[in-house]
């Protein structure tokens, strides 16, 4: 039996979290991926996938089969000249739209810009593609918060709530870049469509790219910054390791079944804020707030610099923390929903304190070992 050539991938968002795992995912498999990156500040396309490669100890080998496309996907054509279009349509098997503003905070107009006008340029080129007759599955990164985390409710995969409740620009966009990419694969375009929850790092190792709400609420709560908080340790935020999310994506793109589907990429039990609590409560250096009954919570407890905090912090975490329940059968039959235990916690916060995210100081008995790795 002739072994199968791997696929050839055109991706967006390969310095985020999950789009950089994706390109190591695809690159440790064979396959050729051409990469679109903007450079930013002092580094160039190049100089940042490298660094990225660099960060994930990845061989020569498959290192070499990474090629930087220079563009933005704020641009018409994703910026791409006559010559790189012409490459990329030729040679795209699969185009991963992973690029978006992620941001809580991001304002209307750059999440609009990123994340619906990105994903039509980015459906325009796809469309470019399909006329040539090579591309095989368009897959979009979209988000479970697409569907609104203002309201509880239950989530279906394989449609968008018809009045959602959204709780910043970021969910209010994706819902809407995840309708065009919906009228998209209603013409017959071949599209996969992706919701992961709140990413963390790897299961084994902890590793992540770039640090989202998860962590900054974590530093907010050992740092000392706030002195009281509401006790809201019974609720969940769901969270989903890395590793996971890049294996499911390319799993997604593989079975003929997916192709049409959405798929909830998120653990089967989410992350218990006293999990949480328990954890960073046992090292010493920590400053928890003093957690208050629900009934006897007032912003009055704080200074005024603490209630800007906790205004901050109430925009990016209590929205997650709603009862969201999710359908998940599209992912359950794709691969196993991971499952999130207090090792896995110790070791995600772990890695962030190697990464310098958070401050060793406070977090030094976490630079010490950790245990087996979590399910999934």
């Amino acid at each position: 039996m002739a072994k199968r050539t791997p696929p050839t991938v055109f991706l967006t968002g390969a310095t985020g979290a999950i789009g950089s795992r994706v390109l190591e995912h695809y690159l440790q498999r064979g396959s050729e991926v051409l990469v679109l990156v903007r450079p930013r500040e002092r580094q160039s396309s190049a100089e940042r996938i490298a660094a990225l490669l660099d960060a994930a100890k990845l061989p020569a080998e498959p290192r070499r089969r990474a090629h930087v496309v220079e563009g933005s996907i704020e641009e018409p054509h994703c910026g791409l000249g006559r010559l790189e279009r012409e490459r990329v349509i030729g040679a795209a098997d699969l185009f991963i739209h992973s690029a978006a503003v992620t941001h809580l905070g991001a304002g209307a107009e750059e999440c609009h810009r990123a994340n619906v006008l990105g994903t039509e340029n980015a459906l325009e080129l796809a469309r470019l593609c399909q006329s040539s007759g090579r591309l095989r599955r368009f897959a979009y990164l979209s988000s479970y918060a697409a569907s609104g985390t203002a309201r509880s409710g239950f989530f279906a995969e394989d449609s968008l709530p018809a009045k959602p409740a959204f709780a910043n620009h970021y969910e209010r966009t994706k819902y809407q870049a995840e309708q065009r990419v919906r009228e998209e694969l209603a013409a017959g375009m071949p599209v996969v469509i992706f919701r992961p929850s709140v990413t963390v790092g790897d299961t084994k190792t902890g590793r992540i790219a770039s640090f989202n709400l998860f962590y900054q609420a974590v530093r907010i709560f050992g740092s000392g910054m706030l002195s009281h908080w509401p006790d809201l340790r019974q609720r969940k935020v769901n969270i989903v390791p890395v590793d996971y999310v890049a294996r499911a994506i390319r799993r997604g793109l593989e079975v003929a079944w997916a192709l049409g589907r959405t798929f909830h990429l998120v653990s089967r039990n989410g992350c218990l804020l006293k999990d949480l609590f328990d954890l960073v409560k046992a090292f010493p250096h920590l400053r928890i707030p003093k957690l208050v009954p629900m009934a006897q919570w007032s912003l009055h407890l704080l200074s005024h610099k603490e209630q800007a905090i906790h205004r901050a912090l109430e925009t990016y975490l209590l929205p997650y923390l709603n009862d969201l329940r999710l359908e998940t059968r599209n992912a359950e039959r794709l691969l196993a929903l991971p499952v999130i235990n207090p090792t896995f916690l110790r070791r995600v916060l772990e890695y962030a304190v190697k990464a310098g995210y958070l401050p060793a100081e406070i977090f030094g008995p976490l630079s010490r070992g950790v245990g087996t790795t979590v399910a999934g």
